[in-house]
């Protein structure tokens, strides 16, 4: 039992506790081990540095196969000592020393077709588990590890064994990692018969969280490099989408299940997918004219189209809809949304049964639809009075097809308005064309009163006694009517008496 640590501890009182705590453990190497790490905690506590990071230990290297000195690494940036052993490899410099298991290499890829790139140069991309242990370089986790090289860099070096190592620095490097990795198998590289670009590279252009870059479609896995580094095996995606496609350029959408084995390459981008632990990482600003070519990259690799109605969700059966996608998947150009009723257990059956509460939803809001609200939102009133083509109530509903040509079934149909206000309105019109009809037969019989000079007085009075009495019958206007024939025929008495008055003064003056 480390005595030193024993001292230290006894010079408290927490520490006295902390010791009587460990005695009553069985494990005298477990016992030990406390106790130097509860005097360390003690001591960094009174130094005010508890949460300070370790300095960097120099690994045990005597058992080293083979170190490349002077590197350069994008992820981490800067220039690094590589060395590769048995367990791990070790990344170290004046900084720091970073040490890799190699128990978490899933796979590794070779990028030397680079497009664009003027120095030729080859990237080696290290991916590691995510779901294995974490790999610090400071407070960064490391999930890719990239190595940076040139074409035209060679290298001749002798491990450890004996074994000569010779060639491009990109394939040494590749030589190493299956020294230390025996049976090592998950190598990938670019396929230009599996994916070539409208300009004849192996890779897109596309931007990633506003960062330029490429994303080279490998055989079963995507890549984007440089920055953010993303590593996605076809494992991992569950769906795909095409979005902006009546643009220039068009986005590209991978629905991607969280968590799954094999490597990933940094965080999912954009917001949370159409199920439980499922992301979406996007690629935008693609050119339009590699669509053709995505599509049919996709279909070879049986990765299904995305479908809104049932998007893809974690659960028994996603493993399972992962690996049999290419039965829903349809030609380059769609998929139908067969494929996700296909499964028949799990997050399938859930998302065809949120499929038909859907439709359900929409027919209920087709049978509730009311055609007039529209324009009563629009125009912040009710809808204008639909004008009359046909006589009211004259005509039956059974002479035209359905019943559909009275005013009434048509305006029943609508949806406007109650029986009763339909019955009222339809009497009033009524009302209004008897009401023309009498006021144009009273204007035909007072038209024939122009010519009253010409008639007698006798006619004139009866004709006007007539018209009174069709004008009480008519309403106001008869009676309008009227009052103007009494006033003629008044007038017309009046002079009929004039004139005889003045025949019988010149009766008088003849007799004188």
């Amino acid at each position: 039992m480390p005595t030193d640590g024993r001292a230290a501890l006894e010079l408290s009182k927490e520490g006295r506790h902390f010791l009587e705590l460990v005695a009553k453990c069985p494990d005298s190497d477990l016992a030990n081990a406390l106790i130097a790490a509860g005097a360390r905690l003690l001591t960094a506590g009174a130094s005010g540095k508890e949460n300070a990071l370790p300095a960097p230990t120099a690994p045990d290297l005597s058992s080293a196969l083979l170190t490349l000195k002077g590197l350069s690494f994008i992820n981490p940036r800067g220039k690094f000592d590589l060395t590769f052993a048995r367990d791990a490899l070790c990344l170290s410099n004046a900084k720091a020393n970073i040490v890799v298991p190699t128990k978490l290499l899933t796979h590794v890829a070779i990028l030397d077709q680079i497009p664009q790139d003027t120095k030729k140069r080859c990237l080696l991309f290290l991916v590691l588990d995510r779901n294995g242990p974490a790999v610090m370089n400071g407070k960064q986790r490391l999930e890719v590890v990239i190595v940076q090289t040139l074409e035209s860099d060679n290298l001749s070096t002798l491990a450890s064994t004996g074994e000569a190592m010779e060639g491009p620095l990109a394939a040494v490097l590749c030589q190493a990692v299956g020294m230390c990795v025996p049976n090592f198998a998950s190598f990938l590289a670019p396929d230009p018969d599996l994916y070539r670009s409208a300009r004849g590279h192996v890779a897109v252009s596309a931007v990633v969280k506003a960062s330029p870059g490429h994303l080279f479609p490998l055989p079963g896995a995507l890549l984007f490099a440089e920055r953010p580094a993303l590593f996605l095996p076809h494992s991992q995606v569950a769906a795909v989408e095409y979005r902006r496609l009546q643009s220039a350029t068009f986005d590209l959408v991978l629905h991607t299940r969280q968590g799954g084995g094999g490597g990933g390459g940094g965080d999912a981008v954009g917001g949370s997918g159409g199920g439980g632990g499922v992301s979406q990482v996007e690629f935008s600003q693609i050119d339009r004219g590699e669509l053709g070519r995505l599509q049919s990259y996709f279909a070879t690799s049986k990765i299904k189209l995305y479908d809104p109605a049932a998007p893809p969700r974690l659960g028994a059966g996603a493993s399972t809809a992962a690996r049999g996608g290419a039965a829903g998947a349809g030609t380059s150009g769609g998929a139908g949304p067969s494929g996700a009723a296909a499964g028949g257990s799990g997050a399938d059956a859930d998302v065809v049964m949120a499929g038909d509460e859907e439709d359900e939803d929409e027919d209920e809001d087709d049978e509730d639809f009311d055609p007039t609200s529209l324009e009563r939102l629009e125009y912040g009133r009710r809808p204008a009075k639909r004008v009359r083509t046909e006589p009211s109530g004259s005509v039956a509903a059974s002479n035209l097809p359905g019943g559909a040509g009275t005013s009434r079934g048509r305006d029943v149909a609508q949806g406007g308005g109650s029986e009763e206000e339909e019955e009222d309105e339809e009497d009033e019109e009524d009302e209004e064309e008897e009401e023309d009809d009498s006021s144009c037969d009273e204007e035909d019989e007072l038209a024939d009163l122009v010519d009253e000079d010409l008639l007698r007085a006798d006619d004139v009075r009866q004709r006007v006694r007539q018209t009174g009495g069709a004008g009480g019958a008519g309403g106001s206007g008869g009676a309008a009517a009227s009052r103007g024939g009494r006033k003629a025929a008044e007038e017309e008495e009046e002079e009929e008496e004039e004139e005889e008055e003045y025949d019988d003064d010149d009766d008088d003056d003849d007799e004188e």
